[in-house]
């Protein structure tokens, strides 16, 4: 095979891009892995407390006082622990799209109920969790070979 001034001056320039994206994907799973373990290991814990006690006493007096009745905190708890664990393992990437859906659902509903109720303050706490959780997602359909669900040629008929 014989070298070129071209192909020589391109092949450096093809190892410095690949080195590129090689530290940006090892950048990006970093983040990923510290976001989702910062958000879902107190997450899936707390949940363990919901859905097996009566739960603590600070989660049951939101409840009450956002007038959902305390039984759905165990209900929700369940469903966390399941999430929880999809995302953790990302064993099923159908189960983790779900688990994602669900925690969005889930953290967009806290949101509405508390700016329903008037306590716009505590509003933003899920509502920051929810954008955690958005880029957690987009790194992770990033860091992995999964396309995003809406990307060209990924659309079901």
């Amino acid at each position: 095979m014989q070298t070129t001034a071209s192909t020589a001056i391109h092949q450096p320039t093809q190892a410095l891009t690949r080195n590129s994206a090689a530290k940006a994907l090892r950048r990006n799973k970093i983040i990923y892995w510290t976001l989702t373990l910062l958000m879902f290991i107190p997450g899936t814990l707390g949940a363990f407390a919901e859905a097996f006690t009566n739960g603590p006493a600070s989660i049951v007096k939101i409840m009450l006082a956002l007038g959902f009745p305390v039984y759905l905190m165990k209900i929700l708890g369940v469903f966390k622990i399941f999430g929880g664990i999809a995302i953790l393992t990302g064993r099923l990437p159908r189960m983790k799209e779900w688990a994602y859906a669900g925690f969005s659902i889930e953290f967009l509903g806290a949101t509405a109920a508390h700016v329903i109720t008037g306590d716009r303050v505590y509003a933003l706490f899920p509502l920051s969790f929810f954008i955690v959780l958005i880029i957690a997602y987009l790194l992770w359909h990033k860091t992995a070979a999964t396309p995003l669900p809406f990307e060209q040629g990924n659309v079901r008929a």
